[in-house]
């Protein structure tokens, strides 16, 4: 597992705003924390549920899946970009959508939404019969 530094070095590295043998300042290491929360936060709004809780210090692991991190660390450090005013290098842009298209075909793949398909229509309201299921038309 990652450490929140750890995660905060290499996002700020892929956006080549730090030297990767320095030391990230606190003040850096606060807005990686801030942001992350934030964006990890609202992808699980949006349904994507990675069991996150919040970070607040650099030492705590990073609480999401292995297989999630590189993934997040491209979308952290394209969100981050314009509080540095730097430009992301495409192929980090690439990389973010493919890792969080993965990501969220993993979360669709193990919890998958399933059909209800014996729900009653509501009174005065005609039923049809398709294939044996009987279905709503308005």
């Amino acid at each position: 597992m990652t450490t929140v530094a750890e995660f905060a070095k290499d996002v700020l590295g892929t956006l080549q705003v730090i030297n990767p043998v320095q030391p990230v300042s606190d003040a850096d290491m606060q807005t990686v924390i801030r942001f992350l929360n934030r964006f990890v936060t609202r992808l699980e709004a949006s349904g994507t549920a990675l069991g996150w809780q919040n970070v607040s210090a650099p030492g705590e692991m990073l609480p999401v899946p292995l297989e999630t991190e590189l993934g997040l660390m491209y979308a952290v450090a394209m969100t981050l970009a314009p509080q540095y005013g730097v430009s992301v290098m495409p192929e980090v842009v690439a990389a973010a959508g493919n890792f969080m298209n993965e990501v969220r075909r993993d979360q669709a793949v193990a919890t998958p939404i399933q059909p209800i398909l014996d729900i009653p229509a509501p009174d005065g309201w005609s039923n049809r019969t398709i294939n044996g299921s009987t279905w709503y038309v308005g």
